[in-house]
């Protein structure tokens, strides 16, 4: 059974990074079972006269509300294992992407979709399908741009078109309407689309059975069996933590990818073991995990476009273990580990990789 949890995020200015309030809404199919809501303090305390105008928030509401970094576990704990769904995701995938930067937390891949895409498909002769028209249309009575408010509204716009096409889910809803999902990682977003409609019938012909080739961010074809045998690995290693997190209050920077998978599942196996990702070093951070590059591939266009990639990567990284070797110099207790020093730390991490288990 899929988890949704339709969100909305109300900024203090016009940077994405600027959330102030934000409101969501579990549903499992089809009904609400639980709604949350909280005050955030920005980083930067400016609220623009447009946005208060919107909805009603300044600096004096949320000066004594804690910052984004501070709510974040409780805000992970209501997402982890849903699908975010929200009306405009775009603008909502953006906040929290932009909100996780500005603090140094890395966000766990998590698929995304929209209620206004939603809306267009299950109700196409409307004139608008904006949130507060779709709320007219469907008599529902909210008080716009109230996070939990929009939240709601957004939630009784994804329940009603389940019941109007009649699924179960949301993966029949999504097949029924035409709609492909969209992902948020902490550097970039995914947008959910439609698919056409002559497409989708083309789609539920019997079609000859092929394996979808995957891509890296630089465009690079992944070795599929290579990402294979790294998911195999990871899962072993977890299945052998059981319930233990080996790495649960670390705080991790990550240099390339480990065991063969690409950069968000490695973030993904490393959250799994209970450590939080940093995109930079800051005093808290305890290990530099140096993982390793993907191979390159034969086309020699590609493998000129992966030779940039890896040598601006390279930079980066070093850049990266210097200021690490810095901090040791200046005594802040950082270790530098490779892979599979990071393996030997946890069950059965050496032997998986071997083979031995």
């Amino acid at each position: 059974m899929i988890r949704m949890a339709v969100l909305d995020f109300e900024t203090a200015n016009h940077q994405p990074g600027s959330a102030c309030q934000l409101g969501i809404v579990v549903v499992e199919p089809w009904r609400i079972v639980s709604e949350h809501q909280w005050l955030i303090r920005p980083q930067r305390l400016y609220f623009s006269p447009r946005c208060t105008q919107v909805h009603g928030l300044t600096a004096r509401d949320v000066m004594d509300s804690p910052t984004w970094d501070s709510l974040w576990s409780e805000v992970w704990d209501v997402l982890d294992g849903t699908v975010v769904i929200a009306h405009n995701a775009g603008f909502d995938a953006r906040v929290l992407s932009s909100t996780c930067c500005l603090y140094d937390i890395a966000l766990q891949p998590i698929d995304l979709q929209c209620t206004r895409l939603i809306a267009k498909r299950g109700w196409p002769g409307l004139p608008s399908h904006a949130l507060a028209a779709m709320a007219e249309h469907l008599s529902i009575r909210f008080r716009h741009h109230d996070a939990l408010e929009d939240a709601r509204a957004a939630a009784t716009i994804l329940m009603s078109a389940a019941e109007q096409v009649g699924v179960d889910d949301l993966d029949a809803l999504e097949e029924r309407l035409g709609l492909v999902r969209g992902r948020i990682w902490t550097d970039r977003i995914r947008q959910p689309r439609t698919v056409r409609r002559s497409r989708l019938e083309v789609v539920a012909e019997p079609q000859p059975r092929y394996e979808q080739r995957r891509f890296r961010v630089d465009g690079l074809p992944l070795q599929n069996e290579l990402v294979r045998k790294g998911r195999r690995i990871a899962d072993e290693i977890l299945g052998h933590c059981g319930i233990e997190k080996p790495l649960a209050g670390k705080r991790v920077v990550l240099l390339g990818t480990l065991l063969g998978l690409d950069r968000e599942d490695s973030i993904g196996f490393l959250s799994n073991l209970g450590a939080t990702v940093q995109a930079s070093a800051n005093l808290q951070t305890q290990y530099l995990i140096q993982g390793s590059q993907a191979d390159p591939m034969e086309d020699s266009a590609l493998e000129a476009t992966g030779k940039v990639a890896e040598a601006l990567q390279s930079l980066l990284d070093r850049k990266k273990i210097q200021d690490m070797e810095s901090r040791q110099k200046d005594g802040q207790p950082i270790r530098i580990i490779s892979q599979r020093q990071l393996l030997a730390m946890l069950p059965a991490g050496l032997q998986s990789v071997r083979g031995d288990v």
